[in-house]
Formats: structure tokens, C-alpha cells, sequence
């Protein structure tokens, strides 16, 4: 996958976005999608679609307190918060291999 925009997961409750031009490829092992991208892999319960654009916004240090692991920053789409993450530092939540509710 390449080109701009961003490919949307679902993992855990969570909304998620990637840029689309570091998705490399997608999967679906063990029930689970898996995302790859150039520095490894990605774990999502479900790909939601790819937004064309998002308006993506610093992490404020407010929401930093409740939302520790890094972030390349946040954005809405469709009324819903995506927390748009770099590939080399992902999230707990999708790093993992675990269950579909993020164990």
C-alpha cells in the first residue's frame, strides 16, 4: 500500500491510523489482521478503511497524562478519536500478537 492517507485500525476499543505510505502489506493470521510495515508488524482487530486526509494535531500534554506511549499525534474522523501512531514506536495495543481484545 502506498500513496498518501491513512490506513484506520480497530484494536482493543481503539482507533488507530497509519500512514498509508509506510503499510507495506496486510494479512489475516489467526483471526487477527496483521499490518506490515518497514521496521515490523502491526496487530489490529479490524481495518476500519483509509482516510484520504486526516487534520492531524499534536498530542497536548493534558491527554499525555492518560495517554503515555508515543504518538505521532491525534485527529477525528468520522466523530471518533484516531490516535495516529508512528510504526517504529507503536502502541502496546497494537504491537502485540495477543487475543482480539488486546490481551
Amino acid at each position: 500500500m502506498s500513496g498518501s492517507g491513512y490506513l484506520l485500525l480497530r484494536r482493543g476499543g481503539g482507533l488507530f491510523g497509519v500512514a498509508s505510505a509506510d503499510v507495506l502489506g496486510l494479512s489475516r493470521p489467526n483471526g487477527c489482521f496483521r499490518v506490515e510495515t518497514r521496521t515490523g508488524g502491526l496487530t489490529a482487530d479490524e481495518v476500519v478503511g483509509v482516510a484520504a486526509e486526516l487534520d492531524v494535531s499534536p498530542v497536548a500534554p493534558l491527554v499525555r497524562r492518560f495517554w503515555p506511549e508515543a504518538a505521532d499525534g491525534w485527529a477525528i474522523h468520522a466523530g471518533a478519536p484516531v490516535v495516529v501512531v508512528d510504526p517504529r514506536r507503536p502502541p502496546t495495543a497494537l504491537a502485540g500478537g495477543g487475543s482480539r481484545d488486546g490481551e
